[in-house]
């Protein structure tokens, strides 16, 4: 008998015809004898192991953990830029106007608890904004 390649194999086992092993080589029946243990095989559900959905839970895992990274990155930049251009403009009022510096300094003082609680409600927003993005519904 002729050889039998992969596809003649299966098309065998598909159609159960499994009685023509007499005609078979030695080689053929154990290729045939292979593809049928494999088949059973495949047929059985794995009894334990990873979930069908191991690689994409530790992508997103491995992702969020990059989000977060780069969030808190992005924070720390926004906040030291605020600072930094308080600083800077303060600075530059001083060098323009020593009486108007003063003046805007005694202003922050007196409304100090008002200007902390709009930074604090400006970046409490920004967090806020941050989870709800990432959130899935």
């Amino acid at each position: 008998m002729k050889k039998l390649n992969d596809d003649a194999l299966q098309e065998l086992l598909s159609n159960n015809l499994s009685s023509n092993e007499d005609n078979l080589s030695v080689k053929e029946a154990d290729n045939l004898l292979a593809y049928q243990n494999l088949f059973k095989i495949l047929e059985t559900e794995p009894a334990q192991g990873l979930s069908f959905s191991f690689a994409s839970n530790v992508r997103r895992k491995l992702q969020g953990r990059l989000n977060r990274k780069s969030d808190m990155r992005f924070n720390m930049m926004a906040a030291s830029i605020f600072i930094l251009c308080l600083l800077l403009g303060y600075g530059l009022l001083q060098l323009i106007s020593q009486t108007a510096a003063d003046l805007v300094w005694s202003m922050v003082l007196e409304f100090k608890w008002l200007l902390l609680s709009l930074t604090c409600l400006f970046f409490g927003i920004l967090l806020t904004d941050q989870q709800l993005t990432k959130r899935e519904y």
